[in-house]
């Protein structure tokens, strides 16, 4: 049977990927919960462990479970070894990212034990948009190569397209994915002066296309994200983040008055603030996706409008269904809760007039 978009395939591998994430949260979510109820027996710096290397290694298995998948569907193209080194530098960087916050918080919990949520919370909005402007330059570089966008074609037509958008970027780059993955993507990451719109560099491989069909594929998809520029919606999704910050620091507020041992201050209330700020942010992601998918379609709609070529918009996302292995109908409540873009054939029915 014809199966042109590789459907049975990406049925079998997201369906093995949702089970995998599904049982790690679950074993991470056991593991929290059995670190707050020990937390007064086995210490602060045994809380401390816990949270850090040992939540680290609970996820591990899932995690080169998730790798070998991506392998054996030919998603993957980094070595175990080059996966491990990525993992390790994740962990560095979380490290030292946590082992900050975990002393900012524990501070001010010591100078405010009554009123600490709201000072922690302004804390957490200011780090989420200093890492916002650092991701470009200090962190993704860490993760993925990239280089400005060479002159040529490719260049002359999606400088173009920045121009006929009226949009100001600062630099296009070429993200060199294909080292790691042979999945496509583009992406606006940054803020201010930081802000760099990203190419993946197997969005742009013709994969047995005419040059021209890669090209214009590239343009629209490049659309896509000068949308998001056009928008503003980096800084909507940071005031997003704010919004769900606070309810997240009102479920840590709640887990400490209810699990703490020793009260604010202490290492051992470490688990119970993680625990109520997980516990929230969890029952509230479902909103926060809905208004991710609702800023993706606006982005939609302006790709098409700019370009003018909801076609080639449609069979762009085609190729990227195929080549990403997409669903394009992921199930139905999963998707709801989860997902933050719509359905793949949702945006390819709506580039083609099917939807208003």
């Amino acid at each position: 049977m014809d199966d042109p978009l590789r459907q049975r395939e990406a049925r079998a591998y997201n369906r093995a990927r949702r089970r995998l994430g599904l049982a790690s949260g679950v074993v991470s979510l056991g593991a929290l919960a059995a670190t707050v109820a020990l937390a007064g027996r086995i210490g602060g710096w045994a809380c401390v462990a816990l949270l850090g290397p040992g939540l680290w290694l609970a996820e591990l298995p899932f995690g080169l479970a998730g790798y070998r998948l991506s392998r054996r569907h030919g998603l993957s193209r980094q070595s175990p070894r080059g996966w491990f080194a990525d993992r390790l530098k994740g962990a560095a960087v979380a490290g030292v990212l946590g082992g900050l916050a975990a002393a900012g918080l524990l501070g001010l919990q010591r100078l405010a034990p009554d009123a600490w949520p709201l000072p922690a919370w302004a804390a957490a909005v200011a780090l989420s948009a200093v890492l916002a402007v650092a991701w470009p330059v200090l962190l993704l570089p860490l993760f993925l190569k990239s280089e400005p966008l060479a002159e040529g074609r490719l260049a002359d037509e999606l400088w173009r397209t920045a121009r006929a958008a009226g949009v100001r970027v600062r630099e296009l780059r070429l993200l060199h994915m294909g080292d790691k993955t042979s999945a496509a993507n583009a992406m606006v990451a940054g803020l201010g002066p930081t802000l760099r719109v990203y190419v993946g560099d197997t969005l742009a491989e013709e994969r047995g296309e005419a040059a021209d069909d890669a090209l214009a594929r590239t343009r629209v998809v490049l659309a896509h994200e000068l949308g998001h520029h056009r928008h503003g919606d980096a800084w909507r999704m940071l005031g997003l983040s704010a919004i769900m910050a606070a309810a997240g620091m009102a479920g840590a507020w709640a887990g400490v008055e209810a699990w703490a041992p020793d009260g604010p201050g202490h290492l051992t209330t470490l688990p119970a603030v993680v625990l109520g700020y997980a516990l929230v942010s969890t029952a509230l992601s479902p909103l926060g996706a809905a208004y991710s998918r609702r800023r993706e379609r606006a982005a939609d709609r302006y790709a098409v409008e700019l370009t003018g070529e909801g076609e080639t918009y449609a069979r762009a996302f085609e190729r990227l269904v195929e080549q990403n292995l997409a669903e394009l109908d992921p199930p139905r409540l999963y998707h709801l809760l989860t997902g933050s873009h719509p359905a793949p054939r949702e945006r390819i029915e709506a580039a083609r007039g099917g939807q208003d």
